[in-house]
């Protein structure tokens, strides 16, 4: 009797065990799965910024970024633009998602916190908000990116709109 009892006790720590591993198993690998694609576009990006007029196609001069991709679809952003004084602006913050192969779209904001008067060919920023929206495409430890910039003033109206392109490298 004894035996059978201990017997059925394996059984029953057996299968819970052969359960629960059987369900870990699935659902590490549907997360490996699923962040499969992904996992090209997460790391820190250097990167080389044009703006240019949307309209006309001039450009302005570059200026370098750097870009971290997160897991989860966090994306953070430092401008080394000179065309803000120093403190002006604050690192960026924004999401990113997967749209295809290798393609992805993000979106942050960064705060401009004190306006600086027109100084040619600087264009001068009021207090307010930059936002910026990018179509990303990476190839191995390379990243291009197409997008718009928009400046809001303090009390949300747009003031300025421009079109950015970049390339970038991986940081390792």
């Amino acid at each position: 009797m004894f035996k059978k009892r201990l017997f059925n006790l394996w059984i029953a720590v057996a299968s819970v065990l052969i359960i629960s591993l059987t369900g870990f198993s699935l659902s590490a690998q549907a997360s490996s799965e699923g962040a499969g694609p992904k996992k090209d576009l997460i790391g820190i990006w250097r990167m080389t910024v044009t703006p240019y007029d949307c309209e006309s196609g001039g450009e302005h001069p570059s200026f370098q970024s750097m870009l971290s991709f997160a897991e989860g679809g966090i994306l953070t952003e430092t401008s080394a633009s000179p065309a803000f004084q120093p403190g002006q602006r604050s690192p960026g913050h924004g999401i990113w998602t997967a749209i295809g192969n290798h393609k992805y779209n993000s979106l942050w904001e960064a705060y401009i916190l004190f306006t600086t008067e027109p100084n040619p060919p600087v264009p001068g920023f009021q207090r307010g908000l930059q936002r910026l929206t990018q179509a990303v495409k990476v190839n191995g430890n390379q990243l291009t990116t197409d997008g718009s910039v928009e400046f809001f003033d303090a009390e949300g109206n747009l003031v300025l709109s421009a079109c950015t392109k970049a390339v970038g490298e991986r940081m390792e």
